[in-house]
């Protein structure tokens, strides 16, 4: 091993514990703090790093087996601590401190391998035997790599704090980490080792830390999808059913016109006309709103523009009698509502005495069936990926718009949105099978 000054090898474990929290600082941005959180943090790390320097006899320098256990022993004392500290600080579930912890600790090993391979150039070897320039060196190593793993990483972690409380993937951690520390730089101290094994070893280290870094995120993001996968499915059925209600709440209630219709009839002549002219206005709104020529769209539609009158909303519907029969009900239930329950919501959150309205058409050349509407729109949208951020849509986040996109795709077509000053436009193209 190189030398290192005496002062940097006496505190060796709390330097490793304070650099294991920097790394544990790039990935922890999104999980609930504790009040007072830096406060705890400062207070946490000075107690952790205290721990550390009190078992720094625990290191045996050499490589016999006593030494192995010892870098072992003095590595899980740190990520110990670490888990306290996350603990301590943040308000997260066993599952997620453990995760959490557990990459701190790897991306600070990537960081060490990093520093082992540039001590094995002569001149930046002999500057880190110096008291300022052993912490130079480790500033310039650890920045380097924290930099880098923080932007490899912010794609996985943005806005997933969600995914961290995840058993298997704390438990996948938890051991990786331990197989880490067991195999980890056992003979770092031994003397006899000649360059090309210290460079072998440090280039081995950090690829196995890469590999594990990726690991841990791979399941992070299976995870995901497969949340995604039963949210999505979680939609579906709750549609299904909404789509079976509404479709037996319009048949009830054209039932229901019908009979009053010749119930009316039958009064004519022994009550007065202005009486059944009354009355015949007040059962209007219950005839059938809409005669798109699809029952699907006729049921979804009255349900809509019953709602539009509510809020004031003009809904204009140009469907033009449209072949949707290669379509799913389902498929197409679920088009139609996500569209316009979005559009509702949208046109319903206009400044009082802003005109309010929604155009919705439809047109089919061949096999191509387009389907077009647009709606005025106050918010500023944001797209990911193609698709608006809706924040009108709390429960499902978003996964309206995605159900959509994921039908487009179905019937290979595809979905474009776009918003051109206080004006929003969705446009949706299917494909129909060739016959």
């Amino acid at each position: 091993m190189s030398y290192m000054p005496v002062w940097y090898q006496q505190g060796r474990s709390a330097f490793l514990l304070l650099q294991s929290v920097v790394g544990l600082l790039l990935v922890s941005y999104p999980m609930k703090r504790r009040q007072h959180f830096l406060p705890r943090l400062i207070l946490s790390v000075l107690a952790g790093c205290a721990v550390q320097y009190l078992f720094r006899n625990i290191y045996v320098v050499g490589s016999s087996p006593l030494a192995m256990m010892s870098h072992a022993a003095a590595a899980l004392l740190v990520y110990i601590t670490l888990n306290v500290i996350v603990w301590f600080c943040y308000d997260e579930s066993i599952w997620t401190i453990l995760f959490m912890a557990a990459t701190g600790y790897i991306a600070q090993d990537i960081a060490g391998s990093v520093k082992t391979l540039f001590r094995q150039i002569e001149w930046i070897d002999s500057f880190s035997r110096r008291a300022e320039g052993v912490l130079v060196v480790d500033l310039i190593c650890y920045g380097m790599v924290y930099v880098l793993l923080f932007f490899a990483l912010r794609p996985f972690i943005r806005n997933r704090e969600d995914n961290y409380d995840n058993k298997l993937k704390a438990i996948f951690s938890v051991i990786v980490l331990l197989l880490c520390i067991g195999m980890a730089r056992l003979t770092q101290d031994n003397p006899g080792r000649n360059q090309m094994a210290v460079i072998a070893e440090a280039l081995l280290q950090i690829v196995i830390d890469v590999l594990v870094i990726a690991l841990q995120f791979g399941v992070m993001e299976q995870a995901r999808l497969a949340s995604n996968m039963e949210t999505m499915r979680e939609l579906i059925h709750t549609q299904r059913v909404q789509y079976e209600a509404s479709k037996e709440s319009a048949q009830l209630i054209n039932e229901k016109y019908h009979d009053l219709k010749h119930l009316l009839k039958s009064f004519r002549g022994t009550v007065p006309q202005e009486q059944l002219d009354k009355l015949k206005q007040s059962i209007a709104a219950y005839e059938r709103p809409a005669n798109s020529g699809n029952e699907v769209l006729d049921v979804l539609l009255a349900e809509k523009i019953g709602i539009c009158q509510q809020r004031g909303i003009v809904l204009t519907c140009s469907l033009g009698m449209t072949d949707f029969s290669f379509v799913e009900e389902l498929d197409l239930y679920s088009l139609f509502q996500n569209a316009l329950t979005n559009a509702i919501n949208a046109v319903s959150a206009l400044p009082e005495g802003t005109e309010r309205f929604i155009s919705l058409s439809s047109t089919r050349d061949g096999n191509m069936l387009n389907i077009h509407m647009e709606n005025p729109s106050e918010e500023d949208i944001s797209f990911v990926n193609g698709l608006p951020k809706t924040k009108g849509d709390p429960d499902w986040h978003g996964f309206g718009m995605k159900s959509m996109n994921r039908i487009a795709e179905k019937y290979n077509g595809m979905l474009t949105a776009e918003q051109h000053g206080k004006m929003f436009f969705l446009d949706i193209l299917l494909l129909a099978p060739d016959k």
